[in-house]
């Protein structure tokens, strides 16, 4: 991106950073030059990179010299404006250590999950093609990856869903059997997530990077709180290891250590947010100001809205997701600092059993669908409140969904 040359003569409205510029955007409330909104941005996705980078710090080797492996890290792209940014802004960061006559600090895998599985597969010419093959030619040093839903979670156990007796047990056949939209969504969610962690696994990477912004993250602590799946928010929310079941332990022999800063050092997979401290409006912004545009390479619709405003819909398939998204559209836009605040707020709820950084890795029951621990608890008062049963069951009469996944599959 090209750096704008200083306003000769007197300014009309100087940015309140460098008061070289004239400004011509607003940001938190200031009014800044194009080259300062920029590397703010830049500077919130670089800042969480940092501390990634410090938690996924290598063994020395045993001569004691420098680490021997290099980070490797595996972004989840949705083709929206907010995860392409964030390729854009890793992509930079590379650049510029390479620039300075560093190593890479990472490498980087990019993988879109295709959930269309639902409709028609995708062709060369759909538009999810045409913006990976556009991503392909602007950032040649990553290697793309674009995986159906269904050859990821080829061996999820759906033997505990209430399928129609008969029906074979796919990920199909449990699609189109749920009863709404807004089940249909929250489950497609669920799995794309699922699917990239395992992903992450296979390929030995240290870290899943997601390029929610924090209204994004605001949309997602309501919605998962109003289907029930509250007491999973600071593993779907914040930053550290992700939840594992017993049979991930035989695949993280190989990958780098993590190191939590109190010695208990342990493999580990890390979902990160680089972008969760700025906002969607900012990130559709920046996507702007780039030369050429990052908006030319994203999927309208891909990441919630790409013009910053959601689309409207008939409300009779409206899901929960789709109201938040619209809710925070104009809550970002007239009051950005109760977005930031809600996800703030979540930031700090603790991991309920965690008392070591890492301490998500192991024990406890967890939900045979969305991975998330399960909170028999707070489920059975969510259940007794609505006059429900007593849950979803498997043949050994252990309880294996929590209450928002009972909820979307059972309509």
């Amino acid at each position: 991106m090209e750096e704008e040359k200083p306003t000769e003569g007197p300014l009309t409205k100087p940015c309140v950073k460098c008061r070289a510029q004239e400004a011509t955007l607003e940001s938190r409330t200031h009014a800044v030059c194009r080259n300062c909104f920029t590397k703010f941005i830049a500077g919130k996705c670089i800042k969480q990179i940092g501390l990634l980078g410090k938690e996924t710090r290598h063994p020395q080797s045993t001569a004691g010299g420098p680490p021997n492996t290099t980070r490797r890290y595996l972004l989840g792209l949705s083709l929206g404006v907010s995860s392409t940014v964030l390729l854009h802004l890793l992509n930079e960061n590379i650049e510029f250590q390479l620039a300075k006559g560093r190593n890479a600090p990472f490498e980087l895998r990019v993988v879109h999950i295709d959930n269309a599985i639902l409709h028609k597969p995708q062709t060369i010419f759909s538009p999810t093609q045409q913006a990976l093959s556009r991503l392909v030619r602007r950032y040649p040093r990553f290697q793309f990856q674009c995986i159906p839903l269904s050859s990821v979670l080829t061996d999820l156990d759906l033997t505990s869903l209430p399928l129609p007796p008969g029906t074979s047990q796919s990920i199909r056949t449990l699609l189109t059997t749920l009863p709404t939209a807004a089940s249909r969504e929250d489950i497609l969610r669920l799995l794309t997530r699922q699917a990239l962690i395992s992903l992450a696994r296979t390929q030995h990477c240290q870290a899943l990077l997601l390029g929610h912004s924090t209204t994004a993250l605001a949309e997602l602590t309501l919605a998962e709180t109003a289907k029930g799946r509250g007491y999973a928010l600071p593993w779907l929310i914040n930053d550290g290891p992700a939840p594992s079941h017993p049979d991930d332990e035989e695949e993280e022999e190989e990958v780098v250590v993590v190191t939590n800063g109190a010695g208990n050092d342990k493999p580990s997979l890390l979902i990160y947010h680089p972008l969760r401290d700025a906002l969607r409006k900012e990130l559709v912004t920046y996507a702007r100001l780039i030369d050429p545009p990052l908006t030319e390479l994203a999927v309208t619709g891909a990441d919630g809205h790409q013009n910053g405003a959601p689309a409207v819909v008939s409300h009779r398939d409206l899901t929960i997701e789709e109201v938040m998204d619209r809710y925070f559209a104009e809550v970002e836009e007239n009051y950005p600092s109760v977005v930031a605040n809600v996800a703030r707020t979540t930031g700090k709820l603790v991991r309920a059993g965690e008392e070591a950084r890492g301490g998500g890795e192991g024990g406890g029951e967890r939900c045979g669908l969305c991975g998330m621990p399960l909170d028999e608890i707070g489920d059975e008062r969510w259940r007794g409140e609505l006059g429900l049963g007593t849950g979803i069951k498997t043949a050994d009469g252990q309880g294996r969904l929590c209450y928002g996944c009972e909820r979307s599959t059972a309509g």
